[in-house]
């Protein structure tokens, strides 16, 4: 806008000061000088038609009428001052027009008048005298002004407002030449008496005032019909709305248009004591549907009402401080109030406020036509209709409340609700509270193996078994996953949060029955207490999870309580994240091989890849201490593409060392972590050409709970058919169904280590390791048996006819070049691992690995 007043102002000027100062004088031997003019303009000012079209108003006056006057008796000049000075009154002391509106105005009179003025003497010049060809010269003139001047218009709404359609232009421009017309008519027969007989002018007051009450009464009749087709549409378009807030916005959209205004809004007011509700449109973006309002706010905005009629008018200081608050935040400056009118009560209030452009304040005709709009929509809304759309918007905010507060599956307090609660109770500081931190011990097994459905059904039996274990006014809550947590207000002793726990784990000792099938589950529980300085829930939720960390690693299913030892081991643990990311940026990591034999023979057919990290300050560290953290991490990837290629390296020299056509194959343990990556099959394959290794030289060892995972066991599938071989670890410890040894494509059963650990005092274990080489057998599988530590376990094993094994007895995990044979001979075990164990070192570092869950890995 800036930008076009300056071009309008610079064309103007460049006009005056050129072609308007040149032009010769229309004489007819008459001077007005210029302030008749600017009166004349003045009075034309005073007595101005408005009609309106969006934020904006197109004036209609009989400012022709001195205009015409200048173009036949004053000088160029004395018309462009007088056309600015008259108006300029009006302007800066009546209507209070932003000073944008103002340059514009005058800027454009100006060139309209520098046009006027060329374009009639350039004309009359043709004639030389004054007749009816100077009237109708003057008459173009006047109309050339108009047109301009609506163009102009024009561009300044459509660049503050939208672009102006082609049909709203040609209905603007028809008018403004008719009443250029009639006006300049009116002029020219003025001039034409005061060019003659002066006398008789005075006779030209009676058609003035005609015209000028015929203007008014167009545009009452128009503002009129205007309003009417707004009530019928409005009514039609409410009535119609499938929706109750679609209506609402369409009311609001209709309203600002019609009214000319920058906000509008409803205010609801439920029955039953609910909070009203609020939908605004306005100013400029804002769009807010069925936002809750104090009560407060309602009851002010309809004490306005009550107190001066169904409408009145609003300003920024209408009621009292709360309401003139809410007004500014609103950006209200003055505007109207209405009710909206129910069967038996008030509905609500309907407000529409600040009114831009040339007429700003609301007149009591608009007043009265937002009275009729509220009656009318209303009835058009339904008053039962409004009622059940409101109490459903809230029953629907409430659920939306409740969800985001709680659990979706068990109903409990989600980690934002609980939070809550546990910071109101330390800051209530009436006695001890305490945090329990619950988790299901091994539940990532029941979603492998029994799938999520079934985990589903045991997360909402554990959390009623929760609810059932402690009192009303406690909090249970579900943090996500397997993990729970419980809040214990107002103890009356440190031994009660004990007692809890101790229900807790007697009410986990049940089966929780899914479907057909009955579950056994377990907990480890974290206990914290808080303590007289304890001000952060953060802290003390975090201290109870640290002591559930406790308890598991004591053995699970069980409780433990939160001591500072705790802390300082998981500091830590985070320490060893930090050191085990730098291992392996620096690949700080050694393989050990542990020999895989004949048990008959001594020969040794493979060898299983056991990797160490190899710690600059505490030396080599046992698989056991970081494996887990790797996998948590995402390291064990990284790790494991190390083992890969230093294993498949192995394999590759230990074939040029053994000659003769002999072939070793090695074992390398693949994690689910590992095999999460899409790249694994590249991976391996590629590791396999760069050594020149046979696929079926790599052995893939493998737990049963990635055979349930179907992207998982896919990969395997793809690894089985590029000719790697596959390796059941740890066979019988797990879940997995007996259907996954024929419908898989595996090639070797592990006998896990606890088993072999039995068989040689133990019948139980004797029979289990019996039943696993027979059903190996029968499916044509081998069978390799782990964790040989004595010679009658060897025995026995070879009495059971299990071909192949590993273990210390047999060999501990070599470093040196792998040998050719094992020993085999019966002989004691407490000799053979003393003798072991000062041949090949540490005994307590491979066993200390074996222990740990994931050892291999």
């Amino acid at each position: 806008m800036w930008v076009l007043n300056a071009l309008i102002a610079c064309a103007a000027i460049g006009l005056l000061a050129g072609p308007v100062r040149s032009l010769p004088d229309f004489d007819l031997g008459i001077r007005i000088p210029w302030w008749p003019l600017a009166l004349g303009f003045l009075a034309a000012e005073r007595c101005v038609v408005h009609l309106h079209f969006r934020r904006s108003a197109h004036s209609f006056s009989l400012g022709d009428l001195p205009l015409v006057f200048g173009l036949l008796f004053a000088t160029p000049l004395d018309l462009v001052v007088a056309g600015l000075a008259g108006p300029a009154v009006v302007v800066l002391f009546d209507r209070r027009l932003p000073l944008i509106k103002v340059i514009f105005n005058a800027a454009q009179f100006c060139l309209t008048t520098c046009i006027a003025v060329i374009l009639f003497r350039t004309l009359a010049d043709t004639v030389g005298s004054f007749g009816p060809a100077a009237w109708l010269f003057a008459l173009i003139a006047t109309q050339a002004a108009a047109v301009v001047t609506l163009l102009l218009i024009c561009a300044a709404s459509s660049l503050s407002e939208g672009m102006i359609g082609a049909r709203a232009l040609g209905r603007m421009l028809a008018m403004d030449l008719a009443v250029t017309a009639t006006n300049a008519s009116l002029g020219l027969a003025g001039g034409v008496i005061v060019a003659y007989d002066a006398r008789a002018l005075p006779l030209l007051v009676v058609p003035g005032v005609a015209v000028l009450i015929a203007y008014r009464a167009y545009a009452s009749q128009r503002q009129r019909h205007e309003s009417l087709k707004f009530l019928y549409e409005t009514t039609r378009t409410l009535s119609r709305s499938p929706e109750i807030v679609l209506a609402l916005e369409g009311l609001l959209a209709r309203s600002v248009e019609a009214f000319r205004a920058e906000v509008a809004e409803i205010v609801l007011f439920p029955a039953e004591g609910n909070v009203p509700l609020r939908t605004t449109l306005g100013p400029g973006d804002v769009r807010e549907v069925m936002q809750p309002v104090e009560s407060e706010i309602a009851d002010e905005l309809r004490a306005l009402v009550d107190q001066d009629g169904p409408v009145t008018r609003v300003t920024a200081n209408s009621g009292g401080p709360r309401l003139w608050r809410y007004l500014e935040e609103r950006g209200v400056t003055h505007g109207m109030l209405a009710v909206l009118p129910g069967e038996t009560r008030v509905v609500g209030t309907m407000l529409l406020a600040n009114r831009p452009g040339v007429v700003r304040e609301f007149s009591d005709q608009d007043l009265r036509l937002f009275e009729t709009l509220a009656a009318n929509a209303s009835v058009a809304l339904q008053y039962d209709r409004l009622e059940q759309t409101v109490w459903q918007l809230r029953e629907l905010q409430h659920q939306l409340e409740h969800q985001a507060y709680h659990d979706s599956l068990t109903g409990l307090a989600n980690r934002i609700l609980f939070t809550d609660r546990v910071e109101d109770a330390l800051g209530q500081r009436i006695g001890a509270i305490a945090v329990l931190f619950v988790d299901v011990d091994d539940f990532k097994t029941v979603n492998d193996t029994l799938g999520h459905a079934v985990g589903d059904q045991v997360l909402v039996a554990v959390a009623e078994r929760l609810r059932g274990c402690v009192r009303p006014s406690d909090t249970v809550a579900r943090f996500g996953g397997d993990e729970f947590a419980i809040l214990l207000p107002k103890l009356d002793g440190p031994e009660d949060v004990v007692v809890v726990a101790e229900r807790i784990l007697a009410a986990f000792a049940r089966r929780v029955a899914t479907g057909d099938e009955a579950v056994s589950v377990r907990a480890s529980v974290g206990i914290a207490t808080s303590g007289p300085d304890a001000t952060r829930a953060g802290d003390l939720i975090r201290d109870a999870d640290v002591a559930m960390y406790g308890a598991k690693q004591r053995g699970k299913g069980r409780w433990a309580r939160f001591e500072r030892s705790m802390h300082t081991a998981i500091q830590r643990r985070h320490g060893l994240k930090e050191q085990l990311q730098r291992a392996v940026d620096r690949r700080q990591f050694a393989v050990e091989y542990q020999p895989i034999a004949q048990l008959g023979t001594g020969v040794v057919v493979a060898a299983e890849a056991l990797v160490r990290w190899n710690h600059p300050e505490r030396g080599l560290v046992a698989p056991g201490e970081f494996i887990p953290l790797a996998e948590e991490t995402g390291l064990i990837v990284a790790i494991g593409e190390f083992v890969l290629d230093a294993a498949c390296q192995r394999a590759h020299d230990a074939h040029d060392q053994a000659g003769r056509g002999r072939r070793l194959s090695m074992h390398v343990n693949l994690s689910a972590v590992e095999l999460q990556h899409v790249d694994v099959l590249e991976r391996v394959t590629s590791t396999l050409r760069r050594h020149s290794l046979a696929p079926d030289q790599l052995v893939l060892e493998i737990t049963e709970s990635v055979l349930v995972d179907a992207q998982m066991s896919a990969t395997l599938r793809d690894l089985h058919e590029a000719g790697v071989r596959l390796a059941l670890d740890d066979f019988g410890t797990g879940y997995s169904s007996l259907s996954y040894l024929r419908s898989f494509p595996l090639d070797i059963l592990k006998i896990a280590k606890p088993f072999v650990d039995g068989i040689a005092d133990g019948r139980e274990e004797r029979s289990f390791v019996r039943l696993i080489v027979e059903l190996a057998k029968t499916l044509g599988l081998d069978v390799v048996a782990e964790g040989i530590e004595s010679a009658g376990q060897l025995e026995v094993l070879r009495e059971l006819g299990c071909d192949l094994g590993q273990g210390f007895y047999l060999s501990p995990p070599l470093t040196a070049t792998l040998e050719e044979r094992v020993r085999v001979e019966r002989t004691s075990s407490t000799d053979a691992e003393a003798r072991d164990t000062g041949r090949y070192g540490s005994k307590e570092l491979y066993d200390s690995g074996r222990r740990e869950a994931g050892t291999q890995r």
